[in-house]
Parts: C-alpha cells; structure tokens; sequence
C-alpha cells in the first residue's frame, strides 16, 4: 500500500497500515513534505524579505513551516489524547504523533502546482500586490491565488476528514467523535487565545 495514494480512496485502511507497518520517521518524512508543499509559498503576497534571493525565500518558507509543523503536531497530538481520553478514547500520544502527518497527505499534491507559481510569476509572487503599479500582474496573480487558496480550503476540508477518521482509529471510537475531538480541541485554543486578544487590545488602546 502506498499511502500517498490510497489516502484518497481508503484513508482509514491507510492510516491502520501507517500505524502497524511504518515508523516515526515515515511520519516525519510525510511532515517535511507537507512542509515543503506549504512552505514553497507561504511567503507569498507578503513582502517579508524583498532584499533576498528566490531559492532563500523558499528555502526559509520550507524551514519555517517544517519547524512550525513539528511544534504544532506534539502539541495538537497531546490534546488530541487528552481531550479523546475525556471522550472515552483509548489512544496514546506516541500512536496520535504517528498518525496526524497522514491526514495531511492530500497537501503533499499541491507541490508541482506552487512550483509552477513560482517558475511562472517568480519574485513577484511575494510581493505585496497592493504596491505594486502593474494592474494586469496585480489581476492576473490575484486570480491565480484565489483559485489556489480554494483548492487549498479544499484539501483542508478533506484533512480534516481524514484527522476525525484517524483519530477515532487511535482512540478506538467514531469518526464522528473524532471530529468532536477536533473541535474541543479547537474550542479550548480560542477560549485561551481571547483573553490574550483582548489585553492586547487594551494595550494598544492605551498608547
């Protein structure tokens, strides 16, 4: 079984087949190729590093977001335990780590469509459109990103599809659950993240 490719069709047989015959670093690998997909362009539009050459750009965007992903899955994995053991789940942290690369696989196919951003508009693609005097560029890439980023909203959707499946796979429960898992998870990142708004709010209030 090649999971890059019977995600699409058996994502819950390929998740129990990544859980039984491949190793953290299988899963590792699946995060640094997701974080090369993501990182290719995560910089567009942004005009962060203007003075620096385009292989730089893209290698620093592939960094970032390889450091970010791996922070974020041994954060997400641990909540993911806590919260599916709240729910009644059986799952461990270590077989949680090991499966939420997979659900992320579907972003790995965005690689040969942000490298060809990148042959075709170069430079300018992390560029700040909204400065720049070039109308049909402005139009044309901003167009082009649109398209991108539904197709990305897209994947996402079915990401998440695959998590709540993998999830209730590791806690040995519903997929349903799973997704329940989820949004708990995401509901406790906002209720500690709107106190931290709200100061900053007022912080910058005061001045």
């Amino acid at each position: 079984m090649n999971p890059l490719i019977s995600i699409w069709t058996q994502p819950k047989q390929t998740i129990r087949y990544v859980l039984e015959y491949k190793t953290w670093s299988y899963s590792f690998f699946i995060l640094f190729l997701v974080s090369v997909s993501v990182g290719i362009t995560s910089f567009a539009e942004t005009d962060i590093l203007p003075d620096l050459s385009l292989p730089i750009m893209i290698l620093l965007g592939i960094l970032s977001s390889f450091i970010g992903a791996v922070i974020s899955l041994f954060i997400s994995s641990a909540l993911y335990t806590w919260v599916g053991k709240w729910l009644g789940g059986k799952g461990n942290f270590k077989d949680m780590v090991q499966m939420s690369p997979i659900a992320s696989i579907p972003l790995i196919w965005m690689i040969p469509i942000n490298l060809l951003l990148v042959f075709i508009f170069g430079k300018n693609l992390f560029i700040d459109m909204m400065n720049t005097a070039d109308a049909d560029l402005f139009g044309t890439l901003s167009v082009v990103l649109l398209l991108t980023n539904l197709l990305i909203l897209g994947l996402s959707i079915f990401n998440t599809v695959i998590l709540s499946k993998g999830i209730g796979i590791v806690h040995q429960f519903s997929s349903w659950r799973g997704f329940s898992t989820i949004l708990i998870v995401i509901g406790l990142f906002l209720a500690l993240m709107i106190p931290f708004i709200i100061f900053l709010v007022f912080v910058l209030l005061a001045y």
